[in-house]
């Protein structure tokens, strides 16, 4: 199964999340520019910063929201803001999941964005971020999903600009093509002044551990681990990128499963 490409967003809906809030800058940020493409955006964002919350569910809120279909019923769980505008007592995946099968049930957004996450969601990093977990939810609702995010590195400047200069244009040219079901795109910028930034680089997901001085190097690699970690990829690794000023783009599969290994198992269990 592949995604219908978007070309007209004067006729599409929007759904956008973040794992920072409802009132960060970025998702605000984000709004401003999804606005310019024409779409009619919504917002269901957490209440409060949920940074690092994955994939996670509030569970026993969500049961209990089974079978319900007004965002009225839960006054403390749903706290609507305007008729576009909704603030979650949850987290990221759960205000998608509230999203789609309550707030916008007459509506199926025909994208998902998620950010811009204050922070950036490269390399390892990807396995706790919120901001990935609600394109992952996208994902498994069928509707064609984003993460954006902006690598700060605790600096007290962070250039937002080049967000609003260069993402319009990446999400028109993502969404004009026809991607895999079980693929999110995961967008990062890096935070240099305007006038030196790169270029767009399509990426692998990279990896900051088991490198030369790092914790795992020292301590794991040499009781666990045999050889070096050499990763087989055309593209290079976003880390690497975004360090060297670089807009950095990448495909992400939920489909977790390492086929080489498998056949590793399929010769031992015959």
């Amino acid at each position: 199964m592949h995604f219908k490409p978007i070309t007209n967003f004067s006729s599409a809906t929007i759904l956008i999340s973040n794992d920072d809030g409802i009132e960060a800058r970025g998702i605000k940020l984000l709004e401003k520019i999804l606005k310019r493409l024409g779409a009619d955006v919504w917002v269901v964002a957490p209440n409060k910063e949920k940074s690092g919350a994955s994939h996670a569910i509030s569970s026993d809120t969500l049961r209990s929201m089974a079978g319900h279909s007004s965002a009225e019923s839960f006054p403390n769980v749903i706290h609507k803001i305007d008729e576009r505008h909704f603030a979650i007592e949850g987290t990221p995946t759960d205000c998608v999941r509230i999203a789609l099968s309550i707030i916008m049930k007459n509506q199926t957004p025909n994208l998902i964005v998620s950010g811009i996450n204050n922070g950036r969601n490269i390399a390892d990093d990807i396995t706790y971020s919120g901001t990935i977990g609600v394109a992952i939810e996208g994902l498994l609702r069928g509707v064609m999903s984003i993460a954006v995010s902006q690598l700060t590195d605790g600096a007290e400047i962070v250039n937002w600009d080049l967000a609003d200069i260069y993402l319009e244009d990446i999400i028109r040219k993502v969404c004009a093509q026809s991607f895999n079901a079980d693929c999110l795109i995961n967008v990062n910028f890096p935070n240099v002044p305007t006038e030196e930034i790169g270029k767009i680089v399509v990426c692998r997901h990279g990896t900051r551990r088991f490198k030369e001085g790092s914790v795992e190097k020292k301590r794991m690699c040499m009781q666990n681990l045999d050889g070096i970690y050499v990763p087989e990829s055309a593209f290079p690794d976003d880390d690497n990128e975004i360090h060297s000023k670089n807009i950095t783009i990448s495909a992400l599969s939920i489909n977790l499963t390492d086929e080489k290994e498998n056949q590793k198992l399929a010769k031992i269990f015959l």
